[in-house]
């Protein structure tokens, strides 16, 4: 009984340690300034993804109105002192986009999550105004990194999201990495084409994420089904 036992508490550590390693792969933050704390990493409008320059290089704004600060708001950062304020009444979209070309696993999911709050309410006619996307890229081509594949929240279906009102809400799209993608583009935006005029809300973004979770190496798949499966086989043979 005490082998056994012994062979049962070893194979539940092994299992918890291959948990553990790939916990500990699928937290990591692939974005530079996620909290858009360091404003040498943040371009202001115009700028657009033209050269190789661009890659790894922090946050890109677009829309007049985007700007890293919050210093004029009743709410507090959801990270840090800084948070990235969108104000936009137009269809062309405020917002921001990074490019990384982490080293890209063809398979694996990846998920882009970051924060999102108003402190003055929700355009009445338009409460799903934030979009998240992202973008597998193949590699720069001279002219620009061209998208192999999109994946995106909708502004016209159950998929565009609503930011919390004087609270921080969580909000994420996750895709899968397919052949022949070279690095990830993600855009936070918010669109707000037929808000009141001279009164779009103030929609807050803070602390952006990019985690994959990887795909199991053949080895460690057959080491956790090793494990689980030693201590069954020992029961089975007790009771015959």
């Amino acid at each position: 009984m005490k082998m056994l036992n012994k062979i049962i508490g070893s194979s539940i550590a092994i299992a918890a340690v291959l948990a553990f390693s790939a916990s500990t792969t699928q937290a990591q933050n692939l974005l530079v300034n996620g909290s858009f704390e360091n404003s040498g990493l943040i371009t202001p409008n115009p700028i657009t993804p033209t050269g190789p320059g661009a890659v790894n290089a922090g946050w890109a704004l677009y829309g007049a109105t985007a700007v890293s600060d919050m210093s004029s708001s009743p709410d507090s950062p959801e990270d840090g002192v800084y948070a990235l304020l969108t104000q936009n009444n137009t269809w062309g979209g405020a917002g921001t986009y990074q490019i990384i070309t982490p080293t890209i696993q063809v398979g694996a999911t990846y998920t882009f999550s970051i924060y999102a709050l108003t402190d003055n309410g929700l355009n009445p006619n338009y409460s799903t105004p934030i979009e998240l996307i992202l973008n597998f890229v193949g590699p720069w081509n001279g002219t620009t990194y061209p998208t192999i594949a999109t994946t995106q929240s909708a502004q016209d279906d159950t998929f565009a999201f609503q930011p919390g009102v004087d609270t921080w809400s969580l909000l994420s799209v996750s895709a899968v990495a397919p052949a022949g993608a070279y690095g990830i583009d993600i855009q936070p935006q918010t669109i707000n084409g037929n808000a009141p005029a001279g009164a779009p809300p103030n929609i807050y973004f803070d602390n952006a994420s990019l985690t994959v979770a990887p795909i199991p190496e053949p080895s460690t798949l057959a080491l956790l089904g090793m494990g689980l499966a030693v201590p069954f086989y020992f029961i089975r043979r007790r009771k015959s």
